[in-house]
């Protein structure tokens, strides 16, 4: 038995040898649960090159709007410039699935980051050149969410090929925990060389750190599974049944059989539908996407209104929601391969009481209490989120199914178009806080009637 998304050994191979192999290939780094992962070569350049993506990408977070609003003083185009990134992203979400289930992986991925280096340098080109206008950042963050949608299923799914069943959960919970270190610090990096260096620095920096995560992927390989994945994969399939046993090993996988078009987005569609759990996984995930995500696009709104405050406190929250992200990242990071489905309606149950209790405060170091659990609960729901769909899902299929995961943050953006309505109907508070009730109530309905996810191992 052989992961289908891994080099496959002689044929004449039998498991003992395999097993027999494995301690030759396993690093001699001590061997701690939190960090697991990190004892695999090929993650440890993964984790490397995700550091450097992530760096560019949340500086650019802070410094895209800026210049926006600093070139044309309108929040309409700043608005206009996300609208921009998320449209081309919900277009070619399922056609970067097909690409990320047809194609090599990490070429995709690599191609994808170079073209998003060539568009950052571009722009930095263009201040230095003082010809930057607001169309080509709309071109630019236009072509930015289109690459995004190509490369990102492409992007979760090398996970799974990298460290294989038995370390994926402590894979993902490393790389949310690398995502909340950046995003934690990273902005206010980049506001710093904003003053520092100027605009223009900073774009040549976030072009540099993108090629840095291109060179970072060459020395990832895949993965070659072992003894102990496979009886990873019979303990976690007599845990909870046949029918929910994880697929990571399953065999049967296509993926050099070439693109087919819309045979291809059919085949995703009819799987998906078909297959209970990842159906009930991919509703559940995008209802608190929904539900949970508007409140950051609110935050500033929110600190201004209710808490009386600026982008100091502002920064503060953010920094504490950072904070608890990172714990949450971490404890699942730690967890093993059981009880998954709970703790994922655990968190989701945890982010939606700590949204009530941040709409109802209106004390400042009270909130940054709350955005500590808000941190906490997302960053478990997110990871977890990702597991689960990945460790239950066809290889086959899987960069299909995580396209239609990752096309929810798209229409995060829609969502918040609906919160914003809201909440110039009734206020904030109600918008939000209504939103918060909404993920309460179905998190428990999840604990309570659907045991389809909650006994998810």
């Amino acid at each position: 038995m052989r992961a289908p998304w891994s080099p496959a050994p002689a044929a004449s191979t039998p498991v003992g040898e395999v097993e027999a192999a494995a301690p030759a290939r396993r690093s001699r780094m001590p061997s701690v649960r939190t960090f697991e992962a990190l004892n695999s070569r090929s993650f440890r350049w993964f984790f490397v090159a995700m550091l450097a993506q992530f760096s560019s990408m949340h500086m650019q977070m802070l410094v895209n709007p800026w210049l926006v609003f600093d070139i044309t003083g309108s929040y309409a185009r700043v608005g206009a410039i996300s609208l921009a990134s998320a449209i081309p992203g919900l277009i070619l979400g399922f056609p970067g699935g097909v690409v990320a289930d047809r194609a090599p992986k990490k070429i995709v991925v690599q191609i994808g980051q170079a073209v998003n280096a060539f568009g950052t340098l571009g722009i930095a080109v263009l201040l230095t050149l003082d010809m930057l206008t607001f169309t080509h950042l709309m071109l630019v963050s236009a072509l930015q969410g289109g690459v995004f949608a190509i490369m990102g299923p492409a992007r979760q799914a090398m996970i799974p090929e990298i460290v294989g069943p038995r370390r994926l959960s402590n894979a993902i919970g490393l790389n949310m925990a690398g995502l909340n270190v950046t995003r934690m610090g990273v902005p206010a990096l980049g506001g710093f060389l904003l003053v520092l260096i100027g605009p223009a620095g900073v774009y040549y920096l976030m072009g540099v750190l993108i090629l840095i995560a291109v060179a970072g992927l060459t020395p990832v390989t895949k993965h070659v599974p072992t003894a102990e994945d496979i009886e990873e994969e019979r303990a976690l399939a007599a845990a909870a049944g046949t029918d929910q046993a994880p697929r990571m090993l399953a065999a049967g996988h296509g993926g050099g059989s070439g693109a087919r078009g819309l045979s291809d987005i059919r085949d995703g569609i009819r799987y998906m539908r078909g297959d209970p759990v990842v159906l009930a996984l991919l509703w559940i995930n995008f209802f608190i996407v929904l539900m949970s995500m508007p409140y950051m696009q609110m935050l500033a709104g929110f600190v201004k209104e209710v808490l009386h405050g600026g982008p100091e406190q502002i920064g503060f929250l953010i920094s504490a929601t950072g904070i608890g992200a990172l714990a949450g990242s971490l404890v699942v990071a730690s967890m093993p391969n059981r009880g998954r489905g709970k703790v994922f309606l655990v968190s989701a149950l945890i982010l939606g009481v700590a949204l009530v209790g941040f709409v109802i405060s209106t004390s400042l170091w009270l909130t940054a209490a709350i955005m500590l659990a808000v941190g906490f609960g997302q960053a478990g729901r997110m990871s977890l989120g990702s597991i689960l769909i990945m460790s239950y899902t066809k290889p086959e299929f899987q960069g299909r199914v995580m396209s239609v995961y990752m096309m929810e943050f798209s229409l995060v953006s829609f969502g918040t178009f609906a919160v914003g309505i809201l909440a110039e109907m009734v206020g904030i508070q109600w918008a939000i806080g209504s939103t918060a009730a909404a993920l309460v109530i179905v998190s428990i309905y999840g604990l309570l009637l659907m045991p389809r996810v909650r006994d998810l191992p």
